[in-house]
Formats: C-alpha cells, sequence, structure tokens
C-alpha cells in the first residue's frame, strides 16, 4: 500500500526513542515492578545458546531499570506528570533468531503495552490462551517465527484496541477464529503462509479493515459467491494459493466499492468473470490467474470506465475469442490471458495497443500482452511485425499461429502447436492466407 505502516514507524522511530539512556536516567521514576517482571519472563522464556552477544536481548541486565538503562527493545513512558513510576508502552526485539516460548505474563500484565513486536525470529509453541489482549494494544506483529497450533479466540475481545495483526510465516492450523470479527479498531489483517483449514469466517462487522492477506493457507469455500462475508472498508484482498471456490458474483464485488487490489490467484473459483469486475469504479489489480474460470463477460460500458491496470486471467479455462472490452480499458498496461482456451484472431486493437510507443488520449499502451497456451489462429496484425524486442513483453508461443515464425521474438518459446490439435477453422484460416499469398 501506499501508506507507511505503523510498525514500519515505529521501527524508525525506537533507535532514536531507545538509544537516550541519559534522558530516562534523569526521569524521577524507576519502571513499574511488573512491568520489569514481565520483560525479566521474555527474556527466560528465550533459550540462552539462541541470544547472540551483539544482540538487543543479550544487553537487557536485570541489576538495571530497563526504562533507564537498556539501550535497546523497549520504549517507556510516564501515564501521569507526577507518576513515581515509569510504565513500558513498547516492546520490539531484533531478528536474531531468538528461540523461545511467549509467556502469558507479557500479555497479561502490561497494561500500557501499545505495540509488541517479536517479528523475524524462531519463537515456537502455542499462543497462551485464556489471555486476552490488553485493550491498550495496537500493534502485535509475531511474523516470521515458529508458533504452531490453534489461535486461541480467547486473545480477541470486544474491548480489544488492535490496530495491526501480523500473524504471517508460523506454523498456526486450525479454523480462523471468528472472534477476529470483534476486532472493530483492526485495519490491517496478515495471516499468509500459515496451515489455516476451513471456510473464512465472516469479518463484515470489521468496519475498519481495509487489508486482508490469508494467502498461502489451506482455506476453502467460497469467497466472493455472495456479499457480506467480507468488510466493505477493504481496499486489498489477497487469497493466493488456497482452495476458495464457488463463483465471482457481481453482487460480492459491489458490496465492496473500495476495493484497489484483488488477487484470488491459484484456487478453484469457477465460473466467468464477471462484467462487473471489468468495470469496478475502484479495481486496479485483479489476479485470477490459475483457477477454473470458462467465460469472461463483457463490460457493461465496453470498457471505457473501467480502472485496471493489471488483469491476470491466466492458466484457466477461458474459451471463445479473446475479450474485446479489455482494448478498450483506458489505464490497462498488463493482460496475461495465457494458458486457456482461446480461439480467433488476434484482435487489432490488443496489436494497435502493444505497439504503442506512448499514451495517447484514450489509454496507455499494453507493456505486457502474455496470449501463449491457446488456439489463437489467423493472420499476425502487421503492427505486431513491426515490434522490436526491448519495449513491451509479448508472447504468442504455444498457439495455432504457423504464420508466426521465430525471427519474431514474441514467437519464441514453445513451438506452436499441430495442425491435429487446433481448431478445425485455424485449418480452414491458414488455407485462406496461402491463396492470397498465391494470388497475382
Amino acid at each position: 500500500m501506499a501508506s507507511v505502516s505503523r510498525r514500519v514507524l515505529l521501527a524508525l522511530l525506537l533507535p532514536v526513542l531507545l538509544l537516550a539512556p541519559r534522558r530516562a536516567a534523569a526521569l524521577p521514576a524507576a519502571t513499574f515492578p511488573g512491568d520489569k517482571a514481565a520483560l525479566a519472563a521474555l527474556k527466560s522464556a528465550v533459550a540462552a545458546s539462541s541470544v547472540p552477544p551483539y544482540s538487543c536481548l543479550a544487553s537487557w541486565d536485570f541489576s538495571r531499570d530497563p526504562c533507564a538503562a537498556f539501550p535497546c527493545g523497549i520504549r517507556c513512558f510516564s501515564p501521569a506528570a507526577n507518576a513515581s513510576q515509569l510504565r513500558v508502552m513498547a516492546v520490539a526485539l531484533d531478528p536474531a533468531g531468538y528461540s523461545g516460548a511467549l509467556p502469558a505474563v507479557v500479555l497479561s500484565s502490561l497494561p500500557f503495552l501499545a505495540s509488541l513486536s517479536l517479528a523475524g525470529n524462531r519463537f515456537h509453541g502455542a499462543l497462551p490462551s485464556g489471555v486476552p489482549l490488553q485493550a491498550s494494544l495496537r500493534i502485535l506483529d509475531l511474523s516470521g517465527n515458529a508458533f504452531s497450533g490453534a489461535i486461541p479466540a480467547s486473545l480477541f475481545t470486544a474491548a480489544s484496541g488492535l490496530q495491526e495483526l501480523y500473524l504471517s510465516r508460523n506454523g498456526f492450523s486450525g479454523g480462523v477464529p471468528p472472534q477476529l470479527a470483534l476486532l472493530g479498531a483492526l485495519s490491517r489483517l496478515e495471516l499468509q503462509h500459515n496451515g489455516f483449514t476451513g471456510s473464512l469466517p465472516s469479518l463484515a462487522a470489521m468496519r475498519s479493515l481495509y487489508h486482508l492477506d490469508v494467502s498461502g493457507n489451506a482455506l476453502s469455500g467460497p469467497l466472493l459467491a455472495a456479499p457480506g462475508l467480507l468488510p466493505p472498508s477493504l481496499l486489498s484482498v489477497v487469497a493466493r494459493n488456497n482452495s476458495f471456490s464457488g463463483p465471482l458474483r457481481a453482487a460480492a464485488l459491489a458490496a465492496l466499492p473500495a476495493v484497489r487490489v484483488m488477487d484470488l490467484t491459484g484456487n478453484a473459483v469457477s465460473g466467468a468473470v464477471p462484467g462487473a469486475a471489468l468495470a469496478h469504479p475502484a479495481l486496479q489489480q485483479l489476479r485470477l490467474g490459475s483457477n477454473r474460470l470458462d467465460a469472461v463477460e463483457a463490460a457493461p460500458d465496453g470498457g471505457s470506465s473501467s480502472q485496471l491496470v493489471e488483469l491476470d486471467l491466466s492458466g484457466n479455462r477461458l474459451t471463445g475469442r479473446l475479450p474485446g472490452c479489455l482494448a478498450a480499458m483506458p489505464r490497462l498496461a498488463a493482460v496475461a490471458l495465457d494458458r486457456n482456451r482461446f480461439t480467433g484472431g488476434i484482435p487489432d486493437r490488443y496489436a494497435a495497443r502493444v505497439a504503442a510507443q506512448e499514451a495517447t488520449d484514450q489509454w496507455v499502451p499494453f507493456a505486457r500482452l502474455m496470449l501463449q497456451g491457446n488456439y489463437l489462429c489467423g493472420a499476425l496484425p502487421m503492427q505486431l511485425r513491426q515490434l522490436k524486442e526491448g519495449g513491451a513483453v509479448v508472447s504468442l508461443a504455444d498457439n495455432c499461429l504457423p504464420r508466426c515464425p521465430h525471427k519474431f521474438f514474441f514467437c519464441q518459446g514453445a513451438p506452436q502447436k499441430d495442425h491435429a490439435t487446433c481448431p478445425p477453422k485455424c485449418e480452414a484460416s491458414v488455407h485462406r492466407q496461402d491463396t492470397l499469398l498465391r494470388m497475382p
């Protein structure tokens, strides 16, 4: 996304705030004993052999006051002007390969904790159960570890103020807990590359959620077969490499009026690509490659109002002629229709878009046009014959184009199909071309 996430800002600010022990020492207060105990429990839960001498955790010496003397990894504040003790508001360990469990006391005994990041380490085991997240917690980043088991539903309550949750690249299993929908303030949810199974619970109540990524799991069931599963606030839905099935319904897309990125690559979505997807008022990237789609409906306005910049329908079961409406989409620059069952010729308007050197008042050029692995036939449009390598990326390999020699860079790769596997109309088209070539 274009905006910088809070955890990136936190990572930038923490070194400035944490590497100033003199300022912390000048405060007339010490770390609250319960907070110090929770930090000590966190360090004790990490195997000493996994703590490099140069690491942040190695510098935690509990003979000194954490808020005053720890050079990194924590951030403290005074909850009131006349407070006698400092409270821990952020814990961010460096990705040094720490191995251990997450003690329940870290989640239960730091009532002012706003951010917890253990990302990029080797923490393992199950997350503590029976311990709800503190209402103060805004960012929880456990990504890139080895946590396993089911996510405890007890972590999530309506009192939570959590805004960003990162659990990607772990070994979590079981279902995605429906209690996630209680997180009314959550804006980013990243669960990718785990072992989650079952269907995705309804997240429609999460009216602040704008980014959802559940890629690389084993989730199944319909995702966009009907409205009501996802919240209308979403800008990005990424669900690559799962087992989601069912059709892609126009009504479900209409219920996501702000969505800009829709990536369902590598699932089992079936039926037609609805014309509403091609004319969506906000959608810019639509990636539906490697599914079971069998048709493309025409855009209701011929494609002229489309906001699409990228369209990937590769590796499906699409038949018929190449969709003419794509050539009318003004912002479309990357088109992948390869590895389908398209027949007929290459539209002249496709050739004009890919051969253009610069944008016109109506459209931008195609920078990428992937048509290989279909049953296209007929003559190559003249504008394609004039293409030079180094410009647009184009592939017509593995089609039914006998007049597509390897001297053209876009014909290189897999050879053209044998005539026996091509549609009969392609054979007739070849004979007509030969007749025209022989005419005086």
